[in-house]
C-alpha cells in the first residue's frame, strides 16, 4: 500500500531524524511504526477478549452442561444484536 500524508515540518524533520538515527529510510521506518501499532492494537484486542472470557467464565455455575451454556450463549447474542440494531436506528 503506498499512502501520501501530510505532515507538519516539525512532525517530517523528526521523523526523517528518528529514521537516520535508526539507518532506514523515512518510508521504511514509518512502516515499521504503522506495523507496530497495528500489532499492538490486535494484542489489545485478544487481551481484552481474554479478560472478557475469563469474567464470563468465573459467572458460570459448577455443573453447567456444554447444551446450557450454548442455550445462554444464544440468548445473550440474540439480545446483544437487538440493542446494536435500536443503536443503528
Amino acid at each position: 500500500m503506498n499512502l501520501t500524508i501530510a505532515l507538519s515540518e516539525q512532525n517530517a524533520a523528526e521523523l526523517e531524524a528518528q529514521a537516520r538515527d535508526a539507518r532506514m529510510p523515512a518510508d521504511r521506518y514509518l512502516a515499521e511504526i504503522v506495523a507496530h501499532a497495528l500489532e499492538s492494537q490486535q494484542r489489545n484486542k485478544i487481551r481484552r477478549l481474554e479478560e472478557h472470557l475469563n469474567t464470563m467464565a468465573s459467572h458460570v455455575v459448577s455443573g453447567t452442561t456444554a447444551e446450557q451454556m450454548e442455550a445462554a450463549l444464544q440468548e445473550a447474542s440474540e439480545h446483544v444484536r437487538q440493542y446494536r440494531i435500536l443503536q443503528r436506528s
